[in-house]
C-alpha cells in the first residue's frame, strides 16, 4: 500500500521538526497541513522534509485533516496515519497500524488505555467518558476515542459525509465509519505528555464540541 503522513499543525515551530524526522523514519511521505500558524511552523516542516500545505487562516484541526486527505486521494495514496504535531504521538509506533492496515481495516486508532500511569487524571477521565458514550450510540467497543493517532483507508473515510472542522471531527468519524459498516481496529500506543501546558485542546470549548458531536451523530445520527 502506498501511505503517508498526515499532520496538522498550528503554532508548532519548536516541536515539528522532530516530529516529521520521527515520522519520515517510518514512511516515506509526511504532509504537514500548517493551519493558519503565525510562526515557523511552514519553515521547520520543510526544512525536516515535509511536503507542506497552508490555510491562510486558522480553520480547525478537522479541516486541515481533509485538506491532507483530499490531496493523498489525488495523488494516489491508499491510506494515511494521522499524527499530531505537538510530540505526545511516538513514531516509532507507526509500523503497527501498517500492520494492522494490511489485515484490509478501514480505521485503525491508538489505543493509550491500557496503561495510564502517565495521563493526567481529568484526561483520563474524559477519555474513558467519551469512549463510554460513544461506544453506547455507535454500537462497536471504542476503546480510546479521543486518540488522534490513526490509520485511516482514503477511500473509505473519504466516502464518508464528514461536516466537523474542529476536534470534533475525530469523534463525527467513528460514528460514521462504525454506521457505515467499516471495520475499526486497535493497537496499544504510549501516552506522552510532555508539552500537557501546551495542549490545543480547550478543556471547555472542546467538551461543548464533544457533546454537541455526541448529539448530532450518535443521538439525531445526522
Amino acid at each position: 500500500m502506498k501511505i503517508a503522513a498526515v499532520i496538522p499543525a498550528f503554532n508548532e515551530g519548536h516541536n515539528i521538526g522532530n516530529v516529521v524526522r520521527g515520522v519520515l523514519a517510518f514512511v516515506p511521505t509526511a504532509i504537514v497541513v500548517d493551519d493558519g500558524s503565525t510562526d515557523n511552523t511552514s519553515e521547520a516542516a520543510a526544512e525536516a522534509g515535509a511536503m507542506v500545505l497552508r490555510h491562510e487562516s486558522n480553520m480547525g484541526k478537522g479541516a486541515a485533516l481533509k485538506t491532507g486527505f483530499q490531496y493523498l486521494l489525488e495523488h494516489g495514496y491508499d491510506g494515511v496515519i494521522t499524527i499530531d504535531a505537538d510530540g505526545q504521538h511516538d513514531p516509532a509506533e507507526i509500523p503497527l497500524f501498517v500492520d494492522a492496515a494490511e489485515r484490509g481495516y478501514d480505521m485503525v486508532i491508538g489505543n493509550r488505555m491500557s496503561n495510564v500511569s502517565t495521563m493526567p487524571f481529568i484526561r483520563r477521565f474524559a477519555n474513558h467518558t467519551s469512549s463510554f458514550l460513544i461506544s453506547l450510540f455507535s454500537g462497536q467497543m471504542i476503546r480510546d476515542s479521543q486518540n488522534g493517532f490513526r490509520y485511516y483507508k482514503l477511500f473509505s473515510v473519504m466516502a464518508l459525509p464528514l461536516k466537523a472542522s474542529k476536534y470534533d471531527l475525530e469523534t463525527e468519524v467513528i460514528f460514521k465509519a462504525a454506521r457505515a459498516g467499516q471495520r475499526i481496529g486497535w493497537v496499544p500506543t504510549r501516552t506522552i505528555y510532555r508539552n500537557e501546558a501546551r495542549s490545543k485542546f480547550n478543556s471547555v470549548t472542546d467538551t461543548l464540541r464533544f457533546i454537541g458531536a455526541l448529539v448530532r451523530y450518535g443521538l439525531l445520527r445526522r
